[in-house]
């Protein structure tokens, strides 16, 4: 118990019942000074005047889980959302801890401000891949600060062409943290690249994963093998583990590939993802199974086979909807061909805001979400977000799609999709006269979308 003084009794206290009044005055300013020193069960404890309250116990910090999207054009905060948890998950890595950045394009200083801070200060490992279409200055800082001796703890590197294949690009966006703030084992994923124009010109969806240590582990044996800057052996896998099933890429091309390696059309991750579906005898309102879609590139041969995939499940009955920032004229054809139950609903996601002939708004998102009957189970929840676009890239380069069992986490990206669908998309148009039967209803012109905001354009490829 600590001590407490009571004042001296004063030699001019007065007398009756003032010094009565004056001694109860004394009795209530000592219980004041002994509450601080003993309380009564349950009491809180009175502080003295000018002493410092005691510290609140810090609260841990973890990265905000789950999925997270970006607004672009709004400024603040909700632009530069996903930009910035992965700065705070980089300002809070531990001690000699590792993170690990693949980036198809990286422009942003800030991060490679707070990449080289973490190292310079807490002596954090960083290790960062991007694809080699060029260099700005926030990668020529962060390749004079980090070096490109890959042997080393921290490095920078680009990949001449895909990290693990044979030719194309580096197309995989994610980031590993072995340990920051109470967190081990983090993966951020998703759309998101380390790029200006990905906060101001695009919708990107960046998914967090703390703690599992299983896709972790996954894909740091990914990364060493990137770092070589040669053909993985194996280069596709396929693996599953709970509620996640994750899908690498590429497949090996000719000359590589095996009869049991080589991409065939079975092979492909979305055809595997979409074979399960059963269109009927779902636990939805209308009993049909939800199929929704967010692509940003689609196109070319692959792109058409996806297309066709999906329009045979709308024709099976399936309640699907597609939004696409760019389609090929090949992919455009598909979504142009009726089936008994119509056209497919397909909106574009691409706007051209200045005026210029060329889209400069739209949705980044590689986004495929499945509610219904999926596997034999009528009520199932799918998410499928990576970094792979619709397109015959997507089979040779360096990619990831993560397939992901979550009712919650679909709620999120179903809510998301809805208000992009109803508030950022626009209609095709149509083209010619719609299209020319012959009398036994054989196409002789097919019809098209003449959507001049969904041309082919190489430039698609470079995002």
């Amino acid at each position: 118990m600590s001590q407490v003084n009571f004042p001296p009794r004063s030699r001019s206290l007065p007398r009756g019942r003032t010094a009565l009044r004056a001694r109860l005055a004394l009795l209530l300013v000592t219980a004041v000074a002994l509450s601080g020193a003993v309380l009564a069960p349950g009491a809180a404890p009175v502080e003295a005047a000018g002493a410092p309250a005691p510290a609140a116990k810090a609260k841990k910090w973890y990265p905000t889980p789950g999925v997270k999207f970006n607004t672009p054009r709004v400024g603040g905060e909700r632009q530069f959302r996903l930009e910035q948890q992965i700065i705070e998950a980089i300002r809070h890595a531990k001690p000699r801890s590792t993170i690990k950045m693949s980036m198809f394009s990286f422009d942003r200083m800030p991060v490679a401000d707070a990449l080289i801070a973490a190292k310079r200060k807490r002596k954090v490992h960083v290790q960062v891949i991007v694809n080699g279409h060029e260099t700005p200055g926030a990668q020529s800082k962060l390749r004079k600060y980090l070096g490109k001796k890959r042997h080393r703890k921290s490095w920078f590197y680009q990949c001449k062409a895909s990290c693990r294949g044979q030719g194309d690009v580096n197309h995989s966006k994610f980031v590993l943290f072995s340990r920051t703030g109470a967190a081990k084992n983090v993966v951020m994923l998703g759309s998101l690249n380390m790029k200006l124009n990905g906060a101001e010109n695009q919708w990107n969806d960046l998914l967090t994963v703390n703690s599992s240590p299983k896709l972790y582990d996954t894909l740091h044996g990914v990364f060493k093998e990137m770092k070589r800057d040669r053909l993985a052996r194996p280069a596709y896998i396929s693996k599953e583990f709970g509620r996640y099933h994750l899908y690498v890429l590429p497949f090996p091309r000719k000359g590589a590939a095996t009869k049991r390696t080589k991409y065939t059309v079975n092979r492909d991750p979305i055809s595997r993802l979409l074979a399960p579906i059963k269109c009927t005898g779902a636990k939805t309102d209308s009993g049909r199974t939800i199929v929704r879609v967010n692509m940003h590139a689609w196109d070319a041969d692959r792109g058409k086979m996806i297309a066709n995939k999906f329009r045979d499940l709308y024709a099976k009955g399936c309640d699907v909807k597609i939004m696409v920032g760019y389609a090929g004229a090949k992919v455009r054809n598909v979504f142009a061909s009726r089936t008994k139950r119509g056209l497919m609903p397909t909106r574009s996601t691409g706007f051209d805001t200045d005026y210029d002939s060329e889209v400069d708004l739209y949705s980044h998102e590689k986004i495929l979400l499945i509610n219904g009957n999926y596997g034999g189970d009528r009520g199932k929840k799918v998410v499928v977000t990576g970094s792979s676009n619709y397109q015959n890239g997507g089979q040779y380069g360096d990619e990831l799609i993560l397939r992901v069992f979550s009712n919650s986490l679909y709620r999120r990206y179903a809510d998301n999709w809805g208000m992009k669908w109803r508030n950022e998309t626009h209609g095709f148009s149509w083209g010619g006269s719609g299209g020319l039967r012959s009398a036994s209803g054989r196409w002789l012109v097919p019809p098209v979308y003449a959507d001049d905001l969904g041309i082919d354009s190489e430039e698609w490829r470079d995002e």
